[in-house]
This record gives C-alpha cells, structure tokens and sequence, in this order.
C-alpha cells in the first residue's frame, strides 16, 4: 500500500524537540507502515502515486495548496486534534506565524479536500464541535498513542520507584463552554499529589526523556475534564498506576476502575492516594494491567496497524 503523507516538517509537535513526542511517534509509526511518500509543499495531484493520502495537520494550520486533491481516488484521511480550537492567528514562542483554523473552517476544508475520514483521538468532542459541520458522519477513533521502545523503564516494579503521585501538565482556564483543567487546577492547589508545573513554563521533564522521568513514580495522575488526554496513554505505559479522571473513551480501551487504573474525584482522590502511597507495591497489580492494556492494543505501532487495515477495507 503506497502512503503520501502531507504535513508541515516545521510542526512543533512533530520535530525531535517537541515536548509531547506520542503526536510524532504516531506520525512515524504510520510512515513506517506503508510505503510512503512526504508532501510539505503546494503541488498538483497529478504527481501523487499514493493508495491512501493522510492529511498529518494536527491544528489546521498547514495551509498547502494540492490542485485538484479532492479528485484523486485513493481514501483520504486528514488526522484533527483539538476539535475544541477557535480560529487563531499569531506567533508561536520563537516567532513562527501561525493560522489555526476553527472547527467550521477546518471541517469545510475537508470536505473540499475529499476527505473521506477524519481521524480524531476524542469521540466526544468530535461529535460536539466537529461532526456538526458535516453531512455524514467521517470519524475514525483511535487515542493518541506513544511509541513503545520510547518507554525502557515501563518494567520497573512500584517498590523501586518514588512512592508517589506525579501531578504535571497543562493549567489553561479554558475558555467559555471550554475548561477542561478545572480539576487539576484544583488539584495543584491542593497538596494531595506531587505537582510539578508543566514543562512548558516550569520545571517538569518533557520530550524524549519524559518517559524516563515518568517511570520514576509509581503513579501519575491524568487529570482532564473534557477527554482522554495524551498522559492516559503515556502513563499507564510507563508503568505507573494511573490516577484518572473518568472518560468514556478510557472505557472504551479498556481501562476499569480497580483494576487498571483509579477513577478520581475531589471527594475521593484524598483517600485514594494517601491509600496507594501507605504501600505502593500491593498496587503492581494495577500497573501491570494498565501497562499491558496500551502495550497489547494502544501503541503507536497499533496505530498504525489501525490505519493501514481500514484504508485496506475501504479503497
């Protein structure tokens, strides 16, 4: 199956120095699966000899020109996270000018595209904020999903590692109908977890060696309100027992309360990390099936695998 795969190589999330590496992993996994050719330029459809044409735009803000794209008969694909984002236009942190399109525009550049399939790694946000722009339904779910061999330490037991509970990440308010970090903005006010501000603008590891770092704790909390972010994958992977906010798709890859994971809320997040914390280790159980559920089916090689099997299905 010929791939050509159509992004920007200036992408903050897909170069070596991005500080969430799972959006790479799943762009390489994909490159590496088919054969495959790149597109970062305008050019003509007339020279692309593909059998399946992914869209890697993660934010619509790739404005490439392809004449007469919405013509060519191998399944298209354009990949959308974020389905939340407004149209923006600015500056990124070294000065690159961006144009982010909002959910409207992107879905609409779509369909002039021909976009057969839109991939999205939340199904509840596509159906509020994307498939309403639609007049069929195009999604494709699959989580975001990091690169296996990035995550050496996964195996450490729980006994062997800091016997708490890492809080990092994003603190953004939100915007109006849109706050998905209340909760762990709360939760960083409190003093139940590690927090550690993210990366970003404090002092947490990011990038290749975040999962090195991850794996220090025997746990980790995945605090969102709104969807299964990157860290549901990630954690878990890293070995550590993953203390999550509940999401329906977490359901759906099969992570259970108890079992693979712990469901938290503010009334029972107290408890349940002073529980864990008393004796980590009667918890490996826990990290074990967490781990072994993203191993066995959420990888980015699964990813991959993923794509690969239903373009097959529906050239």
């Amino acid at each position: 199956m010929k791939l050509t795969i159509v992004y920007d190589p200036k992408c903050p999330k897909l170069t070596p120095e991005a500080y969430s590496q799972s959006y790479r992993d799943m762009f390489l996994a994909l490159c590496d699966r088919f054969e495959t050719n790149h597109i970062t330029t305008d050019c003509s459809s007339e020279d692309i000899d593909a059998d399946v044409i992914v869209f890697f735009d993660i934010h619509s803000s790739h404005h490439i020109k392809i004449d007469g794209i919405e013509n060519h008969k191998a399944v298209k694909y354009e990949y959308f996270n974020d389905p939340w984002q407004g149209e923006f236009k600015g500056k990124y942190n070294d000065g690159t000018v961006v144009y982010k399109l909002g959910s409207k525009e992107r879905s609409k550049r779509a369909l002039l595209r021909g976009i057969n399939y839109i991939i999205c790694p939340y199904t509840n946000l596509y159906y509020r904020f994307i498939d309403i722009h639609l007049p069929d339904d195009m999604l494709v779910w699959f989580p975001i999903a990091p690169d296996i061999k990035r995550f050496k330490s996964r195996m450490t037991i729980l006994s062997d590692r800091i016997p708490s509970v890492l809080l990092n990440g994003h603190t953004w308010p939100g915007v109006s109908g849109f706050k998905p970090y209340n909760f762990r903005r709360w939760a960083y006010k409190s003093d139940i977890c590690e927090a550690v501000e993210h990366g970003i603008t404090g002092s947490a590891v990011v990038g290749e060696t975040y999962p090195e770092y991850l794996s220090r704790y025997a746990g980790s909390a995945a605090f969102c309100d709104t969807h299964i972010c990157p860290k549901y994958s990630e954690i878990p992977l890293a070995g550590c027992v993953c203390f999550a906010q509940y999401q329906y798709d977490y359901k759906q890859m099969g992570f259970r309360d108890g079992e693979s994971c712990f469901h938290v809320t503010k009334k029972n997040l107290k408890d349940t990390v002073e529980s864990f914390k008393h004796d980590v280790s009667q918890y490996q159980h826990v990290a074990d099936a967490g781990r072994k559920l993203v191993e066995d089916n959420w990888t980015s090689e699964h990813f991959a695998d993923f794509i690969y099997n239903h373009s097959m299905e529906h050239k």
